[in-house]
């Protein structure tokens, strides 16, 4: 049993490990094996257990904390008496105890755990240091003895560099142990003013490496970020950790409550608690005090004193050689030699992700909660049923820390599922910060207001317009959208980038796109509100937005395929926000005309359920839509639906479209819907139906000259011939529409075709020139992000690398193409793929698992009413029952097999024909010929129902037997 509740951890590190391997490369290894394996065995013989290991660092747990202070004895002992003869370890090691528990694969206790790292960080090598809460168990459990003498040096109390209460420190003495020690590595061995903290730092700890790093070789860097983002507390974090660095220490002068530029070198004088000569400038005082003493000073909250700090801040670096400067503003100093760093937010989880409670702890925004939470509310817990609302909580407050506080501290009155339905009032819930705090910081909207008020008139009234994006937007977007009389075109470049270097708007260089924190936009809605400007500018970007669309949307799989997928995923937000806003605002036709124009997006990157979540509002009161447009939705959403395999919705939807395009006479739009239903026909497995709307399509395609309903139409008869088994007709027909769709240049068109044509030589057995065509077609689906048919050229992959004993490749691929099609919803591929995978573990004679594959594959396909798949489904499982023996039931499924492919009328050459007569063979060799001709005409007399009655019993007896 792991130890939980009430834990000891044992924290150890090699001191200067780093230094050691790089000297002895040869040698450094061996000792490391030697100090791991002297290590656990302390750990495991005194009943503790090592749970993680960080390189050379050692992470223990134990029940007892005696046993944590015996193995930490016997350790440092053993190791002190290990010499190479080269060098020596020396280990440094803390102990702590406190509240954790195991999540059973890592121990959840963020407090418990940062304060043993603290602990352990104040040791030297050879050194054991233990925490006042472990020494008050322990203390009176070590007695004199003959085995091994253990007493505690007693330090005081000390303040770590976790910045919280000081702690009381003892050090472990033994005999054979070193026991004098340079000061303890804690706050109190250097000059400072560093406040205490009353609660623990959570995470940053890329952020404090990156920070320590530039810190090597800059003099100033100033931490840059929009308020509320913990610019303050993580200079006060990476001060107290690079404290050993400064001789003469780390100092923090908080200018937000300064107000006169000229009092900011008093300030500093003030923090430093130096008497200032008053017979000189303040600032003269402090290059005087300054200039020989090595020093890392922060100048917290600079924004409102910009050009005043970064006078001063030149002149004592050009005075002062051994100070180094932190300072943190919205924005930056501008000095010679600054470095800036902006600061992120907090790591948040994305709510549409299913997470445990303990994976969702690996986010810094989720364990700041849960610690503010428990702060207030000691009975508060992350379970299943609070997860989801804890996850969007994080998420939509954008990882900002004090947004996150105020949040927290709601859990004292409210759960945390009641604070998530509010959020949208996000500025009335987070509110009565602590008490101590500056009054700005004692609500979110008085936070993001200093901010506001700092700017000038054209800032904020580009904040505000700019509120109208979600996603994020260009430069071209904004010039369009936001320029009018007050805000010229021409001017929106500069005040965009004035709101960027003030931590307001965030702009990304790789995507060259900007972005603007929910919390931030949430404000600019407000005022953009005040200003009367709402509806004017959620006009323009919906017009915006439809422009943009319609002159994208005729390159959905052409050449300029890649970026118009590229545009429409940056601006899919902006989309949907476009649609919504204008349809609830008595705009339906606008919004159904942008719904149509990014429809195949939708179709291409598998956004089914999003697609049906639109068009469906629209369709919910159509009495704003024309005609026109009213069929086009309609269309699109029975092709949406079709591509999830609901036939039944999708044939609805065809059968209203088809009704309005043949009143309104329009051709394409009658051979596009023709074709539609003449798909869902086939997937019905009804093919002569579909051939006949096939043929319909391609003669009024003809008439008017239509090309790619020429092509389609003549692919898809193709797949019908080839269904049946006349090769030679469906290599003809899908040869001349792969022709049609080369010279188009049409990518998306071009990959359909050549999808189909390797299908065709894959039935003739020419596996090679097979493989070539569908290589082709999945790179070319590849390249437009086609994901529908990445998974069916890989599902044909799968086929050819089977009939090639291909058999882990095959795997590989079906197995990539099921992943796609969960991730899609496209329940007809999903059966396709998971019969594939029966198939192949069928081969490798793994037959629970074959049936498995096949009883899921069935189930959908039952579901569907995809007459061919369901005829298939029964060859396997007639299989499977011979097998195990039930040649009753098998014989029968065949019977019933046999009457569903006459009735899709397919030829007797044809793959499933050739399975059906050889199981045929194979099972009159088991039962005799009376019998199995009994039970084949009995089976063949079966209706669908009794079919799927009879496979259903079976797969019920599977269930039970397993």
């Amino acid at each position: 049993m792991k130890p939980t509740g009430n834990v000891t951890f044992l924290f150890t590190d090699i001191e200067g490990s780093t230094r050691l391997s790089q000297e002895f490369p040869d040698s450094y290894p061996d000792e490391l094996k030697r100090h791991n394996a002297l290590l656990q065995k302390a750990v495991e013989t005194n009943n503790g257990f090592v749970f993680k290991t960080v390189g050379d660092a050692f992470c223990c747990a134990f029940g007892d904390p005696v046993d944590a202070v015996k193995a930490s004895a016997e350790a440092q002992i053993k190791l002190n008496s290990e010499d190479n003869g080269v060098f020596k370890l020396k280990i440094r090691m803390g102990i702590h105890t406190g509240n954790a528990e195991w999540s059973g694969t890592d121990y959840m206790g963020y407090i418990t755990l940062a304060r043993t790292q603290r602990v352990m960080s104040a040791a030297y090598g050879g050194q054991i240091i233990i925490s006042n809460d472990t020494y008050e168990i322990v203390k009176h459990s070590f007695l004199q003895g003959e085995n091994m003498s253990i007493s505690f040096r007693d330090f005081g109390e000390r303040r770590l560099k976790d910045l919280i209460e000081p702690l009381r420190l003892f050090q472990l003495n033994a005999p054979n142990l070193q026991t004098e020690f340079p000061p303890l590595k804690t706050l109190d061995a250097r000059p400072n003013n560093i406040p205490i903290q009353l609660t623990s730092f959570i995470g940053r700890e890329n952020e404090i490496r990156e920070i320590k790093s530039i810190l090597k070789t800059s003099k100033l860097l100033t931490l840059a970020g929009a308020g509320g983002t913990g610019k303050t507390r993580l200079s006060l974090q990476v001060g107290a950790d690079m404290i050993d660095d400064f001789e003469n220490g780390v100092f923090i002068t908080e200018l937000a409550n300064v107000t006169d530029p000229f009092l900011i070198a008093e300030a500093v004088l003030d923090s430093l608690k130096v008497k200032a000569d008053p017979g000189n400038y303040p600032d003269e005082n402090l290059i005087s005090y300054l200039e020989k003493k090595e020093m890392l000073l922060i100048l917290d909250n600079c924004e409102h004193l910009i050009s005043k700090c970064s006078e001063l801040a030149d002149k004592l670096l050009k005075n002062c050689s051994r100070l180094k400067i932190i300072a943190t503003s919205r924005e930056a100093l501008k000095c010679p030699g600054e470095q800036v760093y902006r600061v992120p937010s907090l790591s948040s989880p994305d709510p549409s992700l299913s997470e445990s409670p303990e994976k969702l702890t690996r986010y810094a925004s989720v364990r700041l909660f849960i610690e503010r939470a428990l702060s207030v509310n000691q009975n508060f817990r992350v379970n299943n049923d609070n997860l989801p609302a804890l996850s969007e909580i994080c998420f939509r407050l954008d990882g900002i820390p004090l947004a996150i506080e105020l949040a927290a501290a709601r859990t004292k009155t409210m759960s945390v599922e009641k604070i998530h339905e509010r959020l949208d009032n996000c500025f009335n819930l987070l509110v009565g910060g602590n008490r101590t705090s500056l009054p700005r910081q004692q609500t979110l909207k008085a936070l993001i207001g200093w901010s506001y008020d700092l700017i000038s008139e054209k800032e904020k009234l580009l904040w505000s317009r700019l509120s109208v994006y979600k996603g994020g937007w260009t430069l071209e977007s904004a010039e369009e959208i936001c320029s009018d009389e007050l805000l010229l075109k021409e001017e929106v470049i500069f005040v965009l980038s004035q709101l960027v270097e003030k931590s307001i708007i965030v702009y990304d260089h790789t995507s060259e796109r900007y972005s603007i924190l929910e919390t931030i936009k949430h404000f600019g809605e407000g005022k953009l509100k005040e200003a009367g400007e709402t509806e004017k500018l959620f006009s323009r970007h919906l017009d915006y937005f439809i422009l943009l669309a319609k002159d994208h949307s005729n390159k959905f799989s052409g050449k300029e395929a890649p970026d118009w997928l590229k545009m429409a995923d940056a601006e899919h937000s902006n989309f949907i926000s476009a649609i919504e806003w204008s349809a609830k605002n008595g705009m339906t036709e606008k919004a159904a005309i942008l719904s149509d124009e990014i429809n195949m997006f939708w179709e291409i990157r598998g956004n089914y359920l999003e697609g049906i979540r639109i068009t469906e509002s629209l369709l919910e009161d159509t009495s704003g839509i024309n005609p026109e447009t009213l069929s086009n939705l309609y269309l699109n959403t029975g092709h949406l639906y079709r591509a999830q395999g609901n036939y039944e919705n999708a044939m609805k939807y065809f059968d209203k479209c088809i009704a309005i395009k043949r009143e309104l006479k329009n051709d394409r739009g009658i051979i596009l819907v023709l074709q539609s239903l003449a798909n869902v026909e086939a997937g019905y497995g009804n093919f002569t139906r579909a051939q006949k709307l096939f043929e319909e399509s391609l003669e009024i395609s003809r008439r008017i000259d239509f090309e790619s309903g020429i092509a389609f139409a003549l692919n898809n008869l193709g797949n019908i011939a080839l269904i049946r088994g006349n090769f030679q007709k469906a290599e003809i027909l899908i040869a001349e529409s792969l022709a049609i769709n080369r010279s188009s240049g049409n990518k998306h068109r071009i990959a359909f075709s050549l999808d189909s044509m390797g299908n065709v030589m894959t039935e003739k057995g020419n596996l090679e020139e097979a493989q070539k065509y569908l290589e082709e077609s999945l790179e070319l689906t590849r390249e437009v992000g086609d994901k529908s048919g990445i998974t069916y050229a890989l599902t044909n992959l799968s086929a050819i690398a089977f009939r090639r004993g291909n058999i882990e490749q095959a795997q590989n691929y079906s197995e990539e193409s099921l992943k796609m099609r969960i991730e899609l919803g496209d329940k007809n591929g999903i059966a396709y793929s998971l019969f594939n995978l029966g198939e192949i573990f069928f081969s490798r004679k793994k037959y629970d698992k074959a049936r498995e594959y096949y009883c899921e594959s069935l189930s959908l396909r039952l579901e569907i009413g995809d007459k061919h798949g369901i005829a298939v489904s029964m060859l396997s499982f007639s299989e499977i029952l011979s097998k195990d023996k039930e040649f009753t039931a098998s014989a029968k499924i065949l019977g019933a097999a046999e009457t569903i492919l006459k009735s899709l009328g397919m030829d007797e050459v044809t793959t499933e024909f050739i399975k059906l007569k050889r199981l045929i063979s194979e099972l009159t060799v088991k039962i005799s010929p009376e019998d199995f001709e009994e039970y084949f005409e009995e089976g063949k007399k079966l209706t669908l129902e009794e079919a799927e009655f009879l496979i259903t019993n079976y797969k019920l007896q599977i269930t039970n037997y397993k």
